[in-house]
């Protein structure tokens, strides 16, 4: 399904005129978390991500944006026995319709596709680990805003909220106290390569 969406979207960046679509390399900071864990003992993961995404900007105020992302989600937990970080990371597909609203500020949404490449706990082996239960496959809404300035440098801050749960199975020890979903703050800094 990824890569029907990604000829669609080059098939139509070839009827556009070559100044309207751009390529976009990004690096930043995530700060994420898991929902609905012990919040006396949870705290959020802090964490790079990169990637190169690819645009469309149909008129003045209207456009779409997507690439793949490396992004590194999941959480911290400590208590006065046992400390450790769950690592989740994923190359992380969002499709975002843009909105340009002043000059070079613009807003962004849309749905995001996550597809796990880490699922690490940092415990020992020994410990009965719940990681191998995460699921493969991540998805979730993104919400954002940014600045363009017209020589290339973008900068823009967003959040994504996961909507399905990272286990496939609770650790019969989890109290059923909702979904564990992904969540994640990111502030990015871009360079925007029109052609």
């Amino acid at each position: 399904m990824k890569k029907y969406c990604f000829i669609l979207l080059l098939l139509i960046t070839v009827q556009v005129s070559a100044q309207d679509f751009y390529l976009l390399p990004k690096v930043g900071l995530g700060l994420s978390n898991i929902t609905n864990n012990d919040k006396g003992n949870n705290s959020t993961r802090p964490g790079f991500n990169f990637g190169l995404g690819t645009g469309l900007i149909w008129n003045e105020k209207v456009g779409i944006e997507t690439g793949i992302y490396y992004l590194m989600l999941g959480n911290k937990f400590s208590t006065d026995y046992i400390s450790y970080t769950a690592k989740l990371d994923y190359l992380s597909i969002p499709i975002y319709a843009k909105g340009y609203v002043y000059k070079g500020l613009f807003l962004f949404a849309g749905p995001q596709f996550g597809f796990n490449v880490v699922r690490d706990d940092g415990r020992d082996e020994d410990c009965l680990s719940d990681i191998d239960r995460v699921r493969k496959f991540d998805f979730s809404v993104g919400v954002g805003a940014g600045y363009q300035w017209d020589f290339g440098l973008q900068l823009s801050a967003s959040y994504n909220l996961g909507l399905i749960d990272a286990w496939k199975k609770y650790p019969e020890e989890w109290s059923a106290s909702g979904k564990r979903c992904n969540n994640i703050f990111q502030f990015n800094i871009g360079w925007t390569v029109g052609f």
